[in-house]
Order: structure tokens, then C-alpha cells, then sequence
């Protein structure tokens, strides 16, 4: 095991790395201020800290996980005294960093959204502040960096925006479930039938303080008296009225939502009806996209769905989606 005789700024930046921890973060974990631990990491190998301090960090390397000991083992001089010098490293590092911003720039969007689409990719949801940690003075991880290659790849701007494709809608939430897809959205519009990730998916309580934090919505749904929803029961194989029966009672759970906000607020929670031919359910939470098509010989829930980014510098399928809705919702029955 990797032992460290005298910790000083740069060893400790090096165990703060390897536990992929920010600033904040570490300092918490030392029971540190993290004036105190931005000062040792500044004075580098200059910075010495005090005996009891010395042995806390002792501590947290010999509790921290192989992986992280690993990482940090990789930093320090190994037996034939070799080491990948500071100088060398800080320029990876900061390559890293820049590599990071320049494809958050290229897609054009936010440290929230371009979370949030790496989320879709990874499988686990970054923050926004670490979006902006990384990009100016932690090192990105390694799956962080391979999700970069996926978004930057040579086949990305063949795909007009899709970046992701789920063979059910139960995969989909698997790995987008609707509070990722939600939380911190500030705009929200959707059509479908009964809109089901919206209403079953997404509790009462994160409407409330979505909406509550400024986030407009506008939410489409199929008429449950009108004569397509019908029809798409019969195409599903469903009772007669059972979707029906369901959509109305995720209409009702929006219309309770909206009417517990306070009434200055309830504006921004639009609810509308319409009644044509089901095609798609679509999803546009900010920059982000979900679609899934209605397939004549299939349920909606055994449905392809596509997940689809924003580029602000080109039309792609966001477009065509978003057109899709506002042209329905024009012509949509307010509730």
C-alpha cells in the first residue's frame, strides 16, 4: 500500500483527485475549511500541513477505496524512483479541462442541460457544479472523457441531435428516469395520449417545486371523450375506455397540482386537449428531447424512444419535434 512519509500541498491534491472529490467535498471529509485546503494545494510542495492534519490525511487514504488508492499510487514516485512529473501532469489535466468546455461550447448549452445529457449517456447524473468543476479545476474522469468522445464522434453529425435510443419506454425511464429528465427544466412541453412519465413518473410534490422555482409547462393530451382515443384503443387491444379512464386521471393528478399553487403561479402549469390521429409522445424538457412513436400492431410502452439534443447551431430532429408540438398545441383545447 502507497504510503506518503510527509504530506504536503501536492500530495494532498493528489488524494483529493483520486477521490474525485471538489474542494468543498474534501475539505468536509477532513473537517477542514476549504480556505485551508485551496491554501495547501496553492503553496504546493511549500505547504506543510499541521501533525494532526497529517494523520487525518493518513486516514483518508487508508479508508479510501482501491480504486482511489490506485490513482493516487499512480501519481507518486514508484520503486526505480520514476514519476509522471507535476509539469506533465497539470498539462494533461488542464487538456482534460478544456477538452470538456470546448464540447459543452460546441452542443451550446448550459452546465444543467450538458449534465444532464451526460447523464443520459453515463447511466448516472452529474451535477452542474461538476460540469463547472471540471471544467476549471478537477480533471474530468475517465467515463466522463469517453462519453465526450461519444457526443464529439465522427458519426454525431450524421444523427441530426439523436444521442441516444431505447428499444421500450421501460428502458427509457431505466435510464432516464423523469426526474432527471424534470428536475431543473425550465421549460417543459409535452404531448402524447396520457402522458404517463409526467404524471405516474413524476410526484406531485417535484411539480410543485419545479414550478415554484420559475419552470413554465405546457402539457397536450389526448381528449379522453374524443374519438382517436378510441380508436387507439382498439389498436392496443384495450377494453373500450380504459385509456380513456387513464388519461383522465392523469389529467386530473396535473389539474390538482396546478390548482395547490399559489394562484399568481398557476399560470405556468397550461394544460390543453386534443383529438387526432396519435402519432408520437413527445417530451421537450429545455435542450432535451424524448419521442416515441405509436406503432399501429404495439402498445406505446413496447414503443421505440429516441433521445434527442438541442444543437443550437443546426436543425435537427429537436426542431422537427418541437414544431410537431406547437403545431398541435395551436390548435389544442385549453383546460
Amino acid at each position: 500500500m502507497t504510503t506518503v512519509q510527509k504530506w504536503t500541498g501536492r500530495e494532498t491534491r493528489a488524494l483529493r483527485q483520486a477521490l474525485r472529490m471538489s474542494i468543498r467535498d474534501f475539505s468536509a471529509h477532513l473537517g477542514v475549511a476549504e480556505r485551508t485546503v485551496s491554501k495547501w494545494e496553492a503553496a504546493m510542495e511549500a505547504a506543510c500541513p499541521r501533525p494532526e492534519m497529517q494523520a487525518a490525511l493518513d486516514t483518508a487514504l487508508g479508508s479510501a477505496a482501491e480504486d482511489a488508492r490506485s490513482r493516487f499510487a499512480s501519481t507518486q514516485r514508484n520503486d526505480a524512483g520514476l514519476a509522471v512529473t507535476a509539469e506533465v501532469a497539470s498539462d494533461l489535466a488542464a487538456a482534460a479541462r478544456r477538452r470538456l468546455a470546448d464540447v459543452r461550447s460546441a452542443v451550446g448549452l448550459s452546465p444543467e442541460a450538458f449534465a444532464r445529457l451526460l447523464g443520459t449517456i453515463l447511466g448516472w447524473s452529474p451535477t452542474a457544479q461538476r460540469v463547472i468543476d471540471w471544467e476549471t479545476t478537477e480533471t474530468p474522469p475517465g467515463d466522463i472523457l469517453l462519453a465526450l468522445d461519444v457526443l464529439r464522434g465522427p458519426a454525431a453529425d450524421n444523427l441530426a441531435g439523436l444521442i441516444a435510443v431505447f428499444p421500450s419506454r421501460s428502458q427509457l425511464t431505466a435510464h432516464l428516469p423523469a426526474e432527471r429528465l424534470l428536475d431543473g427544466a425550465r421549460r417543459v412541453r409535452a404531448i402524447g395520449l396520457s402522458l404517463n412519465m409526467l404524471c405516474q413518473d413524476y410526484a406531485d410534490r417535484h411539480w410543485q417545486a419545479l414550478l415554484a422555482s420559475g419552470t413554465h409547462a405546457r402539457c397536450l393530451f389526448l381528449d379522453p371523450a374524443g374519438t382517436a382515443i378510441k380508436a387507439r384503443e382498439a389498436e392496443e387491444g384495450f377494453l373500450s375506455g380504459q385509456l380513456a379512464a387513464l388519461t383522465k386521471l392523469n389529467l386530473e393528478t396535473l389539474l390538482r397540482v396546478r390548482e395547490r399553487l399559489p394562484v399568481e403561479l398557476r399560470t405556468r402549469m397550461e394544460l390543453a386537449t386534443y383529438d387526432e390521429t396519435l402519432r408520437f409522445n413527445v417530451v421537450l424538457a429545455d435542450d432535451q428531447c424524448v419521442a416515441q412513436p405509436y406503432l399501429t400492431d404495439s402498445r406505446g410502452v413496447d414503443s421505440p424512444a429516441f433521445v434527442i439534443q438541442r444543437d443550437a447551431h443546426r436543425t435537427g430532429l429537436y426542431q422537427v419535434f418541437e414544431q410537431f408540438f406547437e403545431s398541435h398545441w395551436q390548435r389544442g383545447k385549453a383546460l
